[in-house]
C-alpha cells in the first residue's frame, strides 16, 4: 500500500511503464514519461528551496502541465494547495494568504493575479506555463529542462498533511480543508475499487483537478494504471469525440 502522494507515479511507472497514462492538450505521456517529469519539477522545486512542510499553490486549468506540477510538489514533501482556476485575483490573494504559501505555480494567463503578491504577500516564487513568462516569474518549462530526472521523493508519514484545498465559500471566506497522505489515498483508492476500476480503463474527465471529486479521479488513474484522458473544460461535442476516440470506459 502507498504511504504518501509522491510515492503514486514512482510506483506506476515501475508497473505500467511505457502505457499510456495521460492524454491532455495534444499530448500522450507514458507512467515513465509522467514520472520522470514530476521528477524534475520536484528537483527543480527542491533547488528553490521547497521542501517538507512547505505550502505550494497551484493554480491553473487542468493540463499535463497540472498533473506534473501536483505530483512533483507532492515529490519535495510540500503541502498543496490545489485552487480553482476560476478564483479572482482577490480570492486567489485571500487563499494565498490564509494557507501561508511562499511558492505558487500557475499558467500563464493568471500571471496578473498572483505576480502583486510577490510584494503584497511575500511569495518567493512565482513559476509559470507556457510562453511569455515575465521576469519576475520562473518559466515551468524552463525548469524542467534545466532539472535532471531523478528524484527520489520526500520522506513523511502517512499522517502528514498533504492537501489544503479550499471550500466554495458560501457563508464567507473559504475555509482551508486540511487532507492527510493517507486520507487521499485511501479515499482514490475506494473510489476506484467502488467502480472496479483497472489497468485496462481509460477515463475520460473534464473536472476541475483541485475538485475533491476530479482530485480522486485522476489520483485513482495513476494509482490503479488507468489511462487518463484530461479536458480542461466540459463542452459536449469534444467530450463525445474523446470517448470514441479513446473508447473510453468511464466518463
Amino acid at each position: 500500500m502507498l504511504s504518501t502522494l509522491g510515492e503514486v507515479l514512482p510506483q506506476s511507472a515501475a508497473l505500467y511503464k511505457d502505457k499510456c497514462a495521460l492524454v491532455a492538450g495534444g499530448r500522450r505521456l507514458t507512467f515513465i514519461e509522467l514520472n520522470d517529469l514530476s521528477n524534475r519539477m520536484a528537483r527543480g522545486l527542491a533547488g528553490l528551496g521547497v521542501g517538507r512542510g512547505d505550502r505550494v499553490t497551484l493554480y491553473a486549468p487542468n493540463s499535463w502541465e497540472w498533473i506534473v506540477s501536483y505530483y512533483g510538489i507532492l515529490k519535495t514533501g510540500a503541502v498543496i494547495n490545489p485552487v480553482n482556476a476560476l478564483l479572482t485575483s482577490e480570492e486567489i490573494a485571500y487563499v494565498v494568504a490564509d494557507c501561508d504559501a511562499r511558492t505558487i505555480v500557475a499558467s500563464r494567463e493568471k500571471a496578473d493575479a498572483i505576480l502583486p503578491l510577490r510584494k503584497k504577500q511575500g511569495t518567493n516564487e512565482v513559476i509559470l506555463f507556457g510562453e511569455n513568462v515575465p521576469p519576475e516569474a520562473r518559466s515551468f518549462e524552463r525548469l524542467l529542462a534545466e532539472n535532471e530526472l531523478r528524484f527520489e521523493a520526500a520522506s513523511v508519514e502517512p499522517e502528514a498533511l498533504s492537501t489544503i484545498c479550499y471550500t466554495s465559500g458560501t457563508t464567507g471566506h473559504p475555509k482551508g480543508a486540511m487532507q492527510s497522505h493517507r486520507s487521499v489515498i485511501l479515499n482514490a483508492a475506494m473510489t476506484a475499487q467502488m467502480l472496479h476500476r483497472t489497468s485496462a480503463d481509460t477515463t475520460v474527465t473534464a473536472l476541475p483537478c483541485p475538485h475533491v471529486y476530479g482530485n480522486f479521479i485522476f489520483n485513482s488513474a495513476m494509482m490503479y494504471g488507468m489511462t487518463l484522458v484530461l479536458h480542461a473544460r466540459f463542452e459536449a461535442d469534444e467530450i463525445l469525440k474523446s470517448i470514441a476516440e479513446h473508447r473510453a470506459t468511464m466518463i
